[in-house]
């Protein structure tokens, strides 16, 4: 009991954060290579979103692997958090330096060799890293400084799609924002040409790559050339006459949707594609430099093991543990595995979403500020829960959870910014932020309460994205979903673990296998989008395209986490597990 009095230890915790942060950073970077890895390999947006299943699926094949083990030998009290953590680093590293030779081959297959085993060193981590970072201090603050961790992971996930995407694509040019208040006719005509130029630089860029067979160049240039001359064909009649029927219109939309998925299915020759790959080895190989490093700073760090009778205590429960005997357990599962399902899909499937004409067919180059907002936006609302960690007077902290998600704002336009990415209408988002500091006030200190608001406000905001009309303003609908993902997950944690005692480190582990969501449901979502894509899908449903509609999946998921938020502390007032203010404040 004398931990519960413990102030933090700081300079162990900020030593740890630094894993948080390369979690977030290697995952957000997926989002930018979802829509890479679909145009060179040709994939549908289901293949596509093999990218996150391969990453997440990892975490479950770890966490059974880990499991297993701890069932004859404790891991953790065996070599130590540290050593572990180590390990887990050099395990991501191994993967990281996959890309390299990944690349080269541009083979799609081995690319999401190497993201499985980033992600199997990411769950040995995030088995260690969790209970250790609630272990550093009062425990009565456990659940804030997990929340706080999980900020300085949005960190990485804000900052890791901007740093891929100019790897990518280079720098932005401000110069040039997406044209608005277009009529019909003139926003088609801005799409046959956004179409026209991507197509003639990537004509361009064949006729200078040396290396690819002289047949093959050929046949994709006429292949490419035809498409071209499509669209100069209807952009001969769209330039001249600027206010097309509506019948007319269609016609010339459906042309355009049938040369864009003609160019979409060109499969460019294979060493062409390794060149265009080639921009992803650096990043991935200084970060596998990263993570040795950072391995390395672990095992000479000051980090202490927590008391070795604590693991104790959890190996003599051990034998009478049973997942059945804890419905919170069992519905803290499936919650789990849905909360990371929809934080993935909501953003995995976006740029497919923003691809499409209806949202301004915005291109792979320009995806990475969206990405970033979205990220963003968990880490928005994660700073804004980890605030309870400190100890500042009460109008202190309420100065604070409205200043700082402002600040945390400022700091992903800047970002962008930087990058010469034109983020203009971006400054429309401060009405969400202010909606997610509302409602997190009047969720309180109580988990339960807190997951079951947020959950409802999640399906809103998702419905709000489906029906709303004008869809520059339903894209941050959608968005904005990242705001009221951001105190989930320690918010069903203390929910889930509440009542089991010294089987608690057993309970985490399951959880921690529940991450596979974030490969499942992205699939699920990716398998609707694809319905535009075939035969069924021409005219899309209830008056928008399949992977518009896709977003009904991440609503259903909200759905259940506010029924678990709302029933789950009545199974545990059943129990006779009353949760104080402190112990469920997690839900910030």
């Amino acid at each position: 009991m004398s931990q519960h009095n413990e102030q933090t230890k700081w300079s162990q915790f900020l030593s740890l954060v630094i894993v948080f942060f390369f979690w977030g950073f290697v995952a957000a970077s997926n989002d930018i290579l979802i829509p890479v890895f679909k145009k060179w390999f040709v994939l549908s947006q289901l293949q596509s979103q093999l990218v996150a299943w391969a990453f997440y699926a990892a975490y479950f094949v770890g966490s059974v692997i880990f499991f297993i083990i701890s069932l004859k030998s404790d891991i953790l009290q065996k070599f130590g958090y540290k050593k572990t953590l180590a390990v887990g680093l050099s395990i991501s590293a191994i993967g990281a330096f996959l890309f390299f030779p990944a690349a080269a081959t541009a083979n799609f297959w081995f690319f999401l060799m190497a993201l499985f085993v980033v992600g199997l060193g990411f769950s040995v981590q995030q088995i260690v890293a969790n209970p250790l970072a609630i272990k550093m201090g009062s425990a009565s603050t456990g659940a804030h400084r997990l929340t706080l961790a999980g900020g300085i992971n949005s960190l990485g996930t804000t900052i890791g799609p901007i740093i891929v995407g100019i790897a990518l694509f280079g720098t932005g040019n401000k110069s040039e924002p997406l044209p608005a208040n277009l009529s019909k006719t003139e926003t088609l005509v801005y799409e046959y040409k956004t179409l026209k130029t991507e197509l003639e630089t990537n004509i361009l860029d064949l006729g200078k790559d040396s290396h690819v067979d002289s047949a093959e160049k050929t046949a994709t240039e006429t292949k490419v050339n035809n498409q071209i001359s499509k669209l100069n064909a209807g952009l001969a009649t769209l330039e001249v006459n600027k206010n097309l029927s509506d019948e007319l219109v269609n016609q010339y939309s459906k042309q355009l949707d049938d040369t864009k998925k003609e160019a979409a299915n060109t499969l460019y020759p294979k060493e062409f594609v390794k060149g265009k790959l080639s921009t992803v080895k650096m990043p991935f190989v200084i970060l596998g430099i990263a993570f040795i490093l950072v391995a390395i700073f672990m095992l000479f760090s000051k980090i202490e093991d927590p008391a070795k009778e604590e693991e104790k205590l959890i190996d003599e429960g051990s034998e009478k543990f049973r997942i059945t005997k804890y419905p919170q357990l069992v519905l803290g599962m499936i919650a789990i595995f849905l909360y990371v399902g929809v934080e993935v899909s909501i953003i995995s499937n976006l740029p497919a979403l923003l691809h499409t004409r209806e949202f301004g067919s915005v291109l792979e180059n320009n995806i990475a500020p969206f990405v970033s907002l979205y990220w963003g936006s968990l880490m928005i609302g994660r700073w804004n829960g980890g605030i309870n960690v400190f100890n500042t007077s009460k109008a202190l902290n309420l100065l604070l959870k409205i200043v700082v998600p402002f600040i945390a704002f400022g700091i992903i336009i800047f970002a962008n910014n930087m990058s010469g990415k034109d983020v203009t209408s971006f400054y429309i988002y401060p009405i969400w932020i202010a909606i997610f500091i509302f409602i997190s006030f009047i969720g309180g200190k109580n988990a339960g309460k807190t997951l079951m608001i947020f959950g409802v406000a999640g399906i809103i905001m998702m419905i709000c994205g489906l029906f709303y009309p004008d869809k520059n303003i339903a894209k941050y609908f959608l968005i904005s979903g990242g705001l009221f993902c951001s105190i989930m997950w320690p918010a069903i944690f203390d929910l889930a673990i509440a009542g089991l005692g010294k089987n608690t480190g057993k309970a985490s582990s399951f959880l921690i296998m529940m991450i596979l969501g974030g490969g499942i449901i992205p699939l699920v979502q990716g398998a609707i989008c694809d319905i535009d894509n075939g035969p069924s899908g021409h005219g899309g449903i209830m008056g928008m395209t399949y992977t518009h509609f896709s977003y009904i999946i991440p609503a259903l998921c909200f759905l259940y986490l506010a029924i678990f938020g709302y029933i789950t502390p009545k199974i545990l007032k059943k129990q006779g597990v009353e949760l104080t203010e402190s112990n469920e404040s997690s839900g910030h």
